[in-house]
């Protein structure tokens, strides 16, 4: 599938809403980039720093914790992305938001899209990410599968991307753009 179709469909049915997204004390936003590379699609994910306190050496998206100055969840996702990859987008390249997705710590994720005609330069931010991984989507998606040790009802899923374990509200998120029924 070409970007252009995915955009539509990420349009379509996860359109940015018109009013911001409502806050809780506990409000986080992530920005899934895709882009096209070598004529297929690609998603931005990091690996967190291994010193941080919380979800050290694992891999996310950009993106973090809703500070009072960002006005918006969409700030707080472009305002991450920034820090964390010293990449300014601007709002106007978001496209769309995913289903918020819940994390067991109790954390509310607004997951927001934007689709780039190509990946800006960008430098990671040493203090928050280990790596960055630039990663084909659909090979990606097709690693998909249930997590283990988790009750079925909790619907866990996993993805993998070389040695890299990909899991939480990261898989979740993926999960959500699954089910669009991608097709290659």
């Amino acid at each position: 599938m070409d970007l252009n179709l995915l955009s539509e469909k990420l349009k379509t049915k996860y359109p940015l809403p018109d009013a911001p997204v409502p806050l809780n004390e506990k409000s986080s936003a992530v920005l899934v980039i895709l882009y096209p590379r070598h004529r297929q699609p690609h998603v931005l994910l990091i690996q967190r720093a291994e010193h941080l306190n919380r979800h050290a050496g694992e891999i996310s998206f950009p993106g973090g914790f809703y500070e009072h100055q960002d006005g918006t969840l969409l700030n707080t996702a472009l305002r991450e992305t920034r820090e964390e990859l010293n990449l300014e987008l601007p709002a106007s390249q978001v496209i769309g938001l995913l289903p918020q997705v819940q994390t067991l710590t109790g954390f509310t994720i607004s997951p927001f899209i934007a689709i780039l005609d190509q990946l800006p330069p960008y430098r990671r931010n040493p203090d928050e990410v280990q790596s960055v991984l630039e990663t084909p989507l659909h090979p990606l998606l097709s690693t998909h599968h249930r997590e283990m040790g988790y009750p079925v009802e909790k619907k866990m899923v996993a993805y993998w991307h070389f040695e890299h374990r990909i899991w939480g509200a990261t898989a979740k998120v993926l999960h959500r753009i699954r089910s669009l029924n991608l097709a290659h």
